[in-house]
């Protein structure tokens, strides 16, 4: 603790200002809260109140060249109001007179931080400021103290003030906390007290414009200002240099990364304050897993170089890559104080460091969420100051870049998902890792000729599986309810007609009653396309604009006519019921089958990956494609073919089950037939952007789409019967080997009691371009109960 005469700058203390040092103030406080009682803290006022006692003096204007006699009761001051394990060469703390920058008692720290100890001058950080700024800043703490303890106004600022400067060692920037205690400084009007209504009524005062106005009916001569304000600085550099960096993950964008990794350095190197020690914040971007470092995000590291050649170059490139391969498996902290020649040997990361004059090199693994997201490049060309220090220093940073590198990685993949969802469709995890490397090339090819082409998505040699499950005769059940919903409809119009004509008799609605039993008369045969289209122009156009009219130029008519319209209406009317009915049956129906197949669909994926995909038809169709070229980091065998195999027989027999549960539930009572097409050669298939499906490749491929295609009609061979039957499930193959798999299952599905010992081996009808096909035929058990077995 010395005394000291600090005065930052005396240019820009207040004219006619009345000040003087005293402890009035201070004394005054501690009586007021001296409790007479046995507390340690009351027995430490008491005893501070008995030694300024012997100086009554300090009551009143203390003059600064007498202070050194009451160093004893300065230094008593600064322990009431510090920490008693407070170590002040490491407090800037200080004593200074009422509303002026002139300090007369501080700590070391206080003096080592103000004044230069080469010259014992003032550090050009402390004073630099704009003179009018500082006027303004004393003019507001000057005024802020006449209006809260003269006229009870709220204060206009808080006690603190946040000075940020270069070092003039570091050449970094720093930010300090500069906090005054104004307890102890009392206001003193000189004469009477200025009425201030005339500036204010509202109980505020413009902070912006109104000192301008006080400084003219106010002004300072008229008050004096004792007692002493107590001013304490801490150190908010890593604070603000975090502050920062999320400033900067804030406003992050591509076309702005050079900034930002301007920016976060030299905030790092404001954190650990040396400009010494360089910095390296690299994401860690990754597709299926596998690293790559794509050209859309300028690659930093100090293994690549100090050139742009040399950091484009392959080798560069390559090198870089195997080190962030071996750290992603193995991520934990590189800490290399000095690289030795044995070193740079035996590690090349460590020889290319050094040959660009690195000295000291340290990489630290950046989680976000528990996820290894990236890496911090610590290096220095300056031996001996990369230590423990620094890294404890960049703890308050860790959290923070861990997100920034996480913003960079999110960005990537966002690109990444953006070509998908363009480029592709919705995709199955089995095969998402295709069209995550199509998108990356993709993205490549635009980085490096400014457009691209999106490659074709394929799989060669899959085994594919078909299946599919039909409402039956669904065609002739729609037609039948169309049939009997339209017999329901001219019924009601021709009743409303005869209303008509009886209460308005007009030669017009006779002639369309005429039609209107000749359209009806009609129905009993079957519609032909043009009859049918031009019955719908009748019932659309003709009927309901007569209608229209009439109930325009008769309103009395409109009880009548609004009765049909209201039957016409689909999603209410009378004549629309057997329609909806029949749909609710086939939604029912399908939604069944397809929760079903959902289910079983991720229950497939935990054995071996595959591609499922389904098609809504008036039954449900699905495609499972299955092999090694799907999932190539699993090896395939045909075990997973087999069981493939087994699940399509007996799912399909599970289906068949729920659907027969459902007959009593549906409105209109419908069946379902269940087909399988065996082929057990593999086949290539293609992504086919217009479709947005898979679909065969090479002529050979195609003939199997073309023959699941026709088969879900077919006739048993020299019969009219339809292969697919209710309750039954129909296996259509070319070779009896083909067969023989299903067979065996089948066999085990019988024994099971899952399916009935009925298997029929037929010949199929010739159908068109497709002659030779077989197929098997076997019975559903509907009464089979898989818990009681």
């Amino acid at each position: 603790m010395q005394t000291m005469t600090i005065n930052i700058n005396e240019k820009f203390t207040l004219t006619n200002l009345d000040t003087a040092l005293s402890l009035r103030p201070f004394i005054n406080f501690l009586k007021k809260s001296l409790k007479h009682d046995s507390s340690l803290k009351d027995k430490l006022t008491a005893f501070l109140l008995e030694k300024l006692e012997q100086f009554p003096e300090l009551e009143g204007d203390v003059p600064l060249e007498n202070l050194d006699k009451y160093r004893d009761v300065l230094e008593l001051i600064f322990v009431s109001m510090s920490n008693v394990t407070e170590d002040e060469t490491r407090l800037p703390w200080a004593l200074g007179m009422p509303l002026r920058p002139l300090f007369v008692y501080g700590t070391d720290a206080f003096q080592k931080l103000m004044v230069d100890t080469k010259n014992s001058k003032l550090k050009k950080a402390v004073v630099e400021g704009g003179e009018e700024m500082m006027r303004q800043r004393n003019l507001r703490i000057a005024y802020t103290f006449i209006l809260e303890r003269i006229y009870n106004f709220a204060p206009f600022h808080k006690n603190e003030i946040i000075h940020s400067f270069i070092d003039e060692e570091t050449g970094l920037l720093r930010h300090l906390k500069i906090n005054i205690d104004t307890r102890f400084i009392e206001v003193i009007p000189v004469g009477e007290v200025p009425d201030l209504s005339a500036i204010t009524a509202t109980g505020h005062i413009d902070e912006d414009h109104g000192f301008e106005k006080l400084e003219r009916v106010l002004p300072l001569h008229l008050f004096k200002f004792r007692g002493m304000s107590v001013v304490t600085i801490s150190d908010e550099t890593a604070k603000y240099a975090v502050e920062t960096i999320k400033n900067t993950m804030v406003n992050l964008h591509r076309k702005e990364e050079d900034k930002c990794h301007h920016d976060v350095t030299r905030s790092l190197k404001t954190l650990v304050q040396n400009d010494a020690i360089d910095f390296n914040v690299t994401p860690l971007f990754r597709i299926n897993e596998k690293l790559v470092l794509p050209h859309m995000h300028e690659l930093r590291s100090v293994m690549m170089g100090d050139n742009t050649e040399e950091c484009s170059s392959g080798a560069a490139r390559s090198a870089y890559q195997a080190f962030a391969e071996e750290f992603i498996r193995n991520p934990r902290s590189l800490i290399y104080k000095t690289i030795s020649t044995k070193e740079a040997k035996l590690y090349p990361f460590l020889s290319a460091c050094t040959r660009t004059g690195v000295q000291s090199f340290i990489v630290l693994p950046l989680y976000y969420n528990n996820n290894l997201a990236g890496m911090l490049e610590i290096y220095t060309r300056k031996p001996g100051i990369l230590d423990e220090k620094v890294l404890a220093l960049l703890e308050p940073a860790y959290p923070v870049l861990a997100q920034l590198v996480q913003l960079s990685i999110d960005d990537f993949d966002s690109a990444i998902d953006g070509v998908i969802r363009e480029k592709f469709t919705s995709l199955q995890p089995a095969v998402q890792w295709k069209f995550n490397e199509a998108a990356w090339n993709y993205l490549q090819e635009v980085e490096y000729n400014g457009k691209g082409k999106i490659e074709t998505v394929g799989f060669e040699s899959v085994y594919p599986l078909y299946g599919a499950v039909d409402i039956r005769n669904s065609t002739i059940e729609r037609n039948r309810a169309q049939l009997s919903d339209l017999q329901d409809q001219f019924a009601i119009l021709l009743e409303t007609l005869q209303a008509v004509k009886k209460q308005y008799n007009l030669a017009l609605t006779d002639e369309m009653i005429y039609k209107c039993r000749k359209w009806k008369s009609t129905l009993d045969d079957s519609l032909t396309p043009h009859s049918e289209v031009k019955l719908t122009d009748f019932l659309e156009k003709e009927a309901v604009s007569f209608l229209k009219h009439f109930k325009l130029t008769h309103p009395g008519s409109a009880g009548i006519v609004e009765k049909y319209f209201a039957a016409i209406e689909e999603m209410t009317g009378s004549v629309w019921t057997n329609r909806r009915q029949l749909e609710e049956s086939m939604q029912s129906v399908n939604t069944a089958v397809n929760n079903y197949l959902d289910l079983m669909k991720d229950e497939l994926q935990q054995s071996y990956p595959c591609y499922f995909e389904r098609f809504r038809t008036d039954g449900v169709e699905y495609d499972i494609y299955i092999g090694q070229t799907i999932a190539p980091q699993k090896p395939f065998d045909i075990l997973y073919l087999k069981n493939l195999r087994l699940w399509q027989i007996s799912s399909m027999a599970a289906i068949a089950k729920i659907t027969h549960g459902l007959l009593p539930k549906l409105s209109k009572p419908l069946q379902t037939t269940q087909l399988i097409f065996i082929h057990s050669n593999t086949i290539d298939i293609s992504f086919r952007n217009d479709e947005r499906r898979f679909d065969a490749e090479g002529g050979y491929n195609i003939r199997y789409q073309v023959i699941k295609k026709r088969i879900d009609k077919v006739h048993v061979a020299d019969t009219n019967e339809r292969l697919t039957q209710p309750g039954k499930i129909a296996l259509v193959y070319f070779n009896r080997r083909d067969a023989d798999e299903y067979i065996s299952h089948i066999q085990y599905l019988q024994e099971q009691g899952i399916l009935l010992n009925d298997l029929e081996f037929l010949d199929l009808e010739e159908l068109q371009g497709v002659a030779g096909l077989k197929a098997l035929r076997v019975g559903i058990n509907l009464e089979y109960d898989q818990e009681a077995a």
